[in-house]
Formats: structure tokens, sequence, C-alpha cells
């Protein structure tokens, strides 16, 4: 569904992205790394925000590279972006409003509602008068709701409660299930290795290695040497 190649990015004197090569099929990928290693600016490559890259960047078969975003949008991929950014002079209902493409597909407001309850409860507040996780619920909503074929997931469980997160994973396993390619950026190792069956280890702008999440998850020295995670947490 996706192909990247030998994707370069430079910011000045600062080469972000060293040559990364990646594909989505149609099972979920996970995109893991420490802080700082380019996660990032490789999902905002994809979706047309960096115009500084170098490289291949194809899905379904047709290049995106120079596509404006919106371009890119109208072909199938939506982004849940780090951070939220959601519009604070809107309510949750109009957020949702904005995006919706009608009743007649898979994801419409109802649903969103229906998966996030506690957006229901606060269809009418503002973007600035909801806490960092019914943010990042709304971020998720909005991007369902473009019904894409690919949804690019950046950091979609920071700021969420547990139980928040494992409902997440739900709705990431059921978005697989239904046919919806996912590239999920996550520092959550849970997350990660709990929704794709592949993840992806970045380490300063390459991808290092790909391995199964299982062998991740059971790979103790693999998780302190690329993450520095040790058996008790985080170093």
């Amino acid at each position: 569904m996706l192909r990247i190649t030998d994707l370069h990015v430079r910011f000045g004197q600062a080469h972000i992205l060293q040559g990364v090569s990646l594909e989505v099929a149609d099972k979920p990928i996970a995109v893991v790394g420490r802080n700082g290693m380019g996660k990032t600016t490789l999902c905002q490559t994809i979706m047309g925000m960096v115009k500084s890259a170098e490289g291949a960047i194809e899905f379904d078969g047709t290049s995106l590279v120079g596509l404006a975003s919106n371009k890119i949008a109208n072909r199938g991929l939506a982004i849940v972006p780090q951070g939220r950014r959601t519009f604070p002079s809107l309510t949750v209902h109009e957020h949702l409003k904005l995006f919706s493409q009608g009743s007649n597909k898979p994801w419409t407001i109802e649903r969103v509602y229906e998966t996030f309850p506690r957006l229901a409860e606060r269809r009418g507040n503002g973007g600035t008068q909801l806490s960092g996780g019914e943010q990042q619920m709304l971020a998720i909503g909005r991007a369902l709701l473009l019904n894409p074929k690919l949804v690019i997931m950046d950091e979609p469980s920071e700021g969420l409660a547990p139980v928040i997160v494992d409902h997440l994973i739900e709705v990431l396993k059921q978005l697989s299930a239904e046919g919806m390619g996912v590239l999920l950026v996550e520092q959550n190792l849970k997350v990660a290795t709990s929704v794709a069956e592949t993840v992806a280890i970045m380490v300063t702008g390459r991808v290092a290695t790909t391995m199964s999440a299982a062998a991740l998850a059971a790979d103790d020295d693999a998780k302190r040497r690329y993450l520095g995670v040790a058996a008790g947490g985080h170093h």
C-alpha cells in the first residue's frame, strides 16, 4: 500500500532522515525509537508537510513526492499528528462536522461518538476546554472521519490514561480488521507490539532493524540497545 525508498530529509545542515526505506501492506506496522530519531519527520514527510525530501514515496503505486498535503489526503491518507492540533475556536461537534464525509461512509460522527463516548459528553466544548486525552480522542476521530485507506498515527497514546490506552489498542485492531492500513508511530511499546505484527526501529534517522512484534517483546537486549528500555522500565 505504502512504499518508502531511500528517503532523505535535511533541515539546513541537519540530516534528519538518512535513507529510510519502509513498506506498509495490509497489516499494521509500528515505528518505534527514542525521541529525536526522526519518527515525526517521517510522518510529516509522507503527508507532504516537508518540502526538502529526497527519495521515493509511493502510495497504491502512485508517487506522492511533490504533492500538496490536501492532494495526498484526497488519495486516501490521513494523519493523527503528534500534539493533536485541535482548533481552539471550534467545539467537538464542529470539529467532527468539518471532517465528516456523510452518513454513507463506514466512519460517521455517530460512530466516533460510539467509539469515544467521552467526546459525545463533551460535544459542545471547545478545543481548549478539553483535557489532553480528550483532544487526542478528537484528533483520532477526525482522521477516521476522512475514511482513509491508510491512517498514520504519530504517538496516539500520548497523554491517555491506561484504561483509554487499552481501548485505543482495540480500536486500532478493529481498523486493521476492517481493512484500513495503519502506520503507527509509538513510544509505548505495549501499544506498538499489541497492534502491529511488524515493528521497525529507528535510530538516528535510519531504520536500524525490522522484526516481528513478538520477537521485540521477548528480546530484552534489543529493547535495551535500541530503545533504552530495561526490564523494570526506562533508563
